[in-house]
């Protein structure tokens, strides 16, 4: 689902649920058998990224779509390669 010129901007909770939704699938898929750790590890991801996510996805266009598509991912290359393809 690429993302054209439509849509609003994204904004910090776009671009933090985006980031924790990428976050969780992969660690997911290393730890299926530890919550705790999945939730802490999503946590400190998010607090590393934070710089980036404001540079890199705050304010940029997204579409109610791109969001859907986030939320129903499967994996994070899901989310990186359906979602958002064509990003500006």
């Amino acid at each position: 689902m690429a993302l054209c010129g439509c849509g609003r901007p994204a904004s910090v909770e776009d671009c933090e649920f985006i980031i924790e939704r990428i976050a969780r699938l992969e660690l997911e898929k290393r730890h299926q058998d530890s919550p705790e750790m999945i939730k802490s590890e999503v946590e400190r991801t998010k607090q590393v990224l934070r710089e980036s996510t404001m540079r890199d996805c705050v304010g940029k266009r997204i579409t109610d779509g791109a969001m859907t598509c986030v939320r129903n991912a499967k994996t994070s290359q899901e989310i990186v390669e359906d979602c958002f393809d064509g990003w500006q």
